[in-house]
């Protein structure tokens, strides 16, 4: 299901066939819209049309081209608006100078006057910025803590302005323009912005995208947006609509919350069993280290929009049948924010049955202290259910494996991944020692460990894209 974060419902466009235009976007898998308001009285009919429709929320708010308009009495009715129930956000708001319709002291102004808005009321901003991205940051510093959090709508700036917006705790939100033939840097600024930031969007009835360019938006059209970002990302059109619905209900709390404690979970043509939150490791980079994944709250439980806080460890018949036809998938992945050779023997017997049932192949993601958690090798157990095991090496010595993964066992740690490394070699058909591309790894001198000491593959993987 997709999230239309931003679109324009009430606008004259729509006025002969609404109930039309969402029943095709419904069909076309678009669960939810956030209708803008641009000015008090477009702010006043959004108000009133999420609350007579279930699926729509809304947002208040006068355009910066607009901005005269904001005078005491918009404030106080805005202010009055912004407290109804299906009233998730302040905006659109923001800074205009490409057409400037209104002075930039009075569309700073204005701004400021949003931003305390979204304070009072303790909503999320929506951000329109065009061309005026040296004023729009320093005035979303002013504000004091704790940060406004919000999007910027409808995202044109480079990567520059993408990182100092991420860096200020902002989403980043895609429209049918990323689709336009013209749009490579566009593109090439989403491909660095990380998925879990993203919320994608029409601006409808404008914005339509390639190839409807020329025709009015509907909100069904936010697949061809979703569809490019999945291209970009490497990931399937249904990994975009979870991921970007999610963060549409932590940003605005729209849409259905994600599901918590799954289990078995699917990203792009792989199906990966979480079978324990237990690990004998706490990496500085893992979600295991933040007091939000045990809580299952904010984003450290959420993996490509999937909450894998488990309330209790899955028997081995639970992840049998939430696996269903492991045929379906290129592979089945034993691979949790946990570390599944904990329970080995369910692994082994959950293992087993999916191979029974079809399973291409299988691949184990480990810390690579399973010898040590068990006190024998446990690398026979694997054999002939385990086709690939990638093992996190993280680091180029003992002392800093210690520093940055605070292993259960200590230092000798290091030297038993490296032990179960070698045996898995001549057992498992393929063998994958791994690092986190974290600041201060040699990433250089692990692929040498890998590939010349152990005589294994090497993979690096990214420091901050979990999934």
């Amino acid at each position: 299901m997709l999230i239309d974060t931003h679109c324009h419902l009430t606008d004259p466009a729509y006025a002969e066939d609404l109930d039309a235009v969402l029943s095709r976007a419904a069909a076309a898998g678009v669960g939810g819209y956030l209708t803008i308001g641009t000015n008090v009285a477009g702010s006043r009919q959004a108000a009133a049309l999420a609350a007579a429709r279930p699926a729509v929320w809304a947002a208040v708010g006068i355009h910066p081209q607009d901005a005269v308009q904001w005078t005491d009495e918009a404030d106080a009715e805005l202010d009055q608006l912004a407290g109804r129930p299906k009233v998730v956000a302040i905006g659109e708001v923001g800074l205009d100078y490409y057409r400037e319709t209104s002075p930039r002291a009075q569309q700073q102004h204005a701004f400021r006057r949003a931003l305390q808005l979204a304070r009072r009321r303790q909503l999320p901003v929506i951000i329109h910025c065009r061309d005026a991205w040296d004023d729009l940051f320093p005035l979303l510093r002013e504000t004091p803590a704790p940060p406004i959090s919000g999007v910027l709508h409808c995202f044109t700036g480079d990567a520059a302005a993408a990182k100092t917006a991420l860096d200020l705790g902002l989403m980043v939100s895609f429209a049918g323009n990323l689709t336009f033939k013209n749009a490579e840097p566009l593109r090439a600024v989403a491909r660095q912005v990380p998925i879990e930031r993203i919320v994608v969007e029409t601006d409808a009835p404008y914005l339509t995208p390639h190839p409807r360019r020329g025709r009015r938006n509907e909100p069904a059209e936010v697949v061809q947006t979703a569809s490019v970002l999945a291209q970009l990302k490497a990931l399937t059109l249904d990994d975009v609509a979870r991921i970007t619905s999610a963060n549409a209900y932590r940003l605005f709390g729209i849409g259905p919350a994600p599901a918590r404690g799954v289990i078995a979970y699917a990203i792009r043509d792989s199906l990966y069993l979480n079978i324990t939150n237990a690990c004998t490791d706490r990496c500085v980079f893992c979600a295991l280290s933040d007091p939000e994944f045990w809580a299952g709250t904010g984003t450290a439980p959420l993996v490509k929009g999937h909450h894998l806080r488990l309330p209790r460890d899955p028997s081995a018949v639970e992840l049998i049948e939430a696996a269903g036809d492991p045929s379906r998938y290129r592979e089945v992945v034993f691979c949790g924010y946990g570390e599944p050779t904990i329970r080995l023997e369910v692994l082994v017997e959950v293992a087993r049955a999916l191979k029974t049932k079809g399973a291409r192949r299988v691949r184990l993601d480990t810390n690579g202290h399973g010898n040590l958690i068990h006190k024998r090798s446990i690398v026979r157990d694997l054999a002939g259910l385990v086709d690939e095991v990638s093992v996190s090496l993280n680091t180029a010595t003992a002392e800093q494996y210690v520093e940055i993964c605070r292993p259960t066992f200590g230092l000798p740690t290091y030297d038993a991944i490296k032990t179960f490394i070698r045996e898995c070699k001549g057992v498992i058909p393929t063998v994958i020692a791994t690092v986190v591309a974290m600041p201060g790894v040699d990433v250089e001198a692990i692929r040498r460990i890998a590939e010349g000491e152990l005589g294994v593959q090497y993979r690096a993987r990214p420091y901050d894209d979990v999934g």
